[in-house]
């Protein structure tokens, strides 16, 4: 019995202490993983970070002089503002680092853009815009298990044909009128990556943006505020006036996504880097000034 006893009492001692080191073990796996997508992330940030202060060095170049500069910039007053549509890329960054159930808005804006793009277009069929947009962000997650950086001339699909419309959207053609169904829209004309919380500006959204969110009154009387100096009047509560005045029903999350003539200057200020680690999901976020 007391043979027993001891045996039973090794047994457990043994039992406890593989017990304490297994926990251990896995404690310091899990330690060692977080770790290690602290400094991927942190990593990552810190590249945008180095990028964002190079792009902000001047660049030197060549002054000219311009003999009618004085009566020129006399004139510039009196012109409408020009829009850049460049400021009003959608973001659909947030579709790639996070699940598109959770960003269910931003997800069917950017299918409805798709489909007001190319609907007129041969290789269009039902169901395109959703199916298109699924591979593109199965083609940026793939992307990001490589490792690589976000770039959507280097993604790669599994089907060839897709490939090909695919690059007919980002190329677009020189010849291109939303009017007047005239070729083919560049799809980098309204769309971005970017690891950043700005919103782009609806001063300077296109029509095709505008049309996709609106229709074409509102969009008309939108586009008349667009061309104000300064856009006062381009403010959040004038959107939703318009649309109440033309008993058109807007969903307030897509205006979320828009800065107006009257956002908060804390969003006006800084500009928010955000590394990420796909294997571990932690993100590391830097905020920089904007001047």
């Amino acid at each position: 019995m007391n043979i027993v006893a001891f045996v039973i009492g090794i047994l457990m001692i043994f039992a406890i202490t593989t017990n304490t080191l297994v926990k251990k073990r896995s404690s310091d796996h899990f330690i060692a993983k977080s770790f290690s997508g602290f400094m991927t992330s942190n990593r990552n940030a810190l590249n945008q970070y180095e990028k964002y202060n190079f792009d902000k060095i001047p660049k030197v170049e060549e002054k000219k002089e311009n003999v009618r500069a004085y009566n020129q910039n006399n004139t510039d007053e009196k012109k409408t503002r020009v829009i850049k549509p460049e400021n009003a890329k959608l973001n659909i960054a947030s579709l790639i680092y996070y699940n598109k159930n959770s960003q269910k808005t931003l997800y069917k804006l950017t299918t409805s853009l798709i489909k007001n793009l190319y609907s007129n277009q041969s290789f269009y069929k039902e169901g395109f815009e959703t199916y298109m947009l699924d591979n593109i962000l199965l083609a940026f997650d793939n992307q990001l298990n490589k490792n690589q950086e976000l770039n959507f001339e280097t993604l790669i699909f599994k089907e060839d044909d897709l490939q090909k419309i695919f690059y007919k959207m980002l190329k677009g053609t020189k010849f291109y009128d939303f009017d007047k169904n005239i070729g083919i829209a560049s799809f980098l004309d309204f769309v971005k990556v970017e690891n950043n919380s700005l919103n782009p500006f609806i001063k300077d959204a296109p029509k095709e943006l505008l049309i996709t969110i609106f229709n074409e009154e509102i969009f008309k009387e939108i586009n008349i505020l667009q061309t104000e100096k300064s856009c006062p009047n381009l403010t959040y509560e004038n959107i939703l006036y318009i649309c109440s005045k033309h008993h058109f029903n807007i969903d307030k999350k897509i205006l979320d996504f828009f800065s107006f003539s009257n956002f908060s200057s804390k969003y006006s200020n800084e500009k928010v880097l955000v590394g990420y680690d796909k294997n571990t999901d932690i993100k590391f976020k830097i905020k920089v000034p904007i001047n």
